[in-house]
């Protein structure tokens, strides 16, 4: 099965330092720039940026080599998820290290928070990320090939991995949600300094013409209309590509690097 669209940014925290008055806004005008700004700078970014919260409870898929994951999408009644997708590698193959010692997480990994086994957290200095891909065993010991999916994530029997996925949002994508937030704020009280372009295509008066930028036509470009939240994201999406993209080869082998 393939892993379900994801929906929205997470962890995307706005740089207002540079919004006057920001602070005087009712909370709930700027909850709803803040809400609207990070949705569309996330997606006209690439949808690339955020680091979400994940738990998963792997599960052996059968008396192979490869691991099935399972992910709180589709929640059950008894725990679990009804979403899962095979990853891993047998032995001798991908370059995996003896058998049940690496694991293959939805990623990218950012940072592993925690790992529980039968109930007992498992030390930090036992395991390491490769790749940003790959949970690996590096204290001599394996992953468990049983998983009790009846059972809650912190009782025997069972075994759940919680981690950060994504990639950080950079400091100038904070400024630009940040600007792109300050201005939809002022929109939303009529304020007449907001700088967001208006539906306007043209305007003379006294004989001097003004044409403005028609805001459908900043939407196909992928852009917002203000200067520094566009050059932002000129630079971290020249493109416009809609999501970030994955090349894969079996032929390609760079090594592995460990990540976190």
């Amino acid at each position: 099965m393939t892993q379900p669209a994801r929906t929205g940014p997470c962890g995307w925290e706005l740089n207002t330092a540079y919004c006057k008055g920001w602070d005087q806004y009712d909370e709930a005008i700027r909850k709803a720039a803040t809400d609207l700004a990070t949705e569309v700078v996330w997606a006209l970014s690439g949808r690339r940026y955020g680091l979400c919260d994940s738990t998963v409870r792997p599960v052996r898929r059968g008396d192979s080599d490869a691991w099935r994951r399972w992910e709180s999408w589709l929640e059950l009644p008894y725990g679990g998820s009804f979403a899962a997708t095979f990853c891993g590698c047998p032995v001798g193959a991908c370059a995996c290290g003896p058998l049940g010692q690496e694991l293959s997480l939805p990623g990218p990994i950012h940072a592993v928070t925690r790992v529980v086994i039968d109930g007992q957290e498992l030390p930090a200095e036992a395991y390491a990320v490769y790749d940003r891909r790959w949970l690996v065993r590096i204290d001599g010991g394996t992953w468990p090939t049983r998983q009790d999916l009846t059972k809650a994530d912190d009782q025997p029997g069972a075994w759940a991995v919680t981690y950060q996925r994504g990639v950080p949002v950079p400091g100038g994508g904070k400024v630009a949600a940040g600007a792109y937030a300050c201005e939809l704020a002022k929109a939303m009280v009529a304020d007449t300094t907001c700088r967001l372009p208006k539906r306007v295509a043209s305007v003379v008066r006294q004989g001097v013409q003004q044409t403005f930028v028609d805001p459908a036509q900043l939407a196909r470009d992928g852009m917002t209309g203000l200067p520094e939240v566009d050059q932002w994201l000129r630079v971290v999406n020249p493109k416009r590509l809609p999501r970030d993209t994955v090349v894969w080869s079996p032929d390609l082998d760079r090594g592995r690097r460990r990540t976190s």
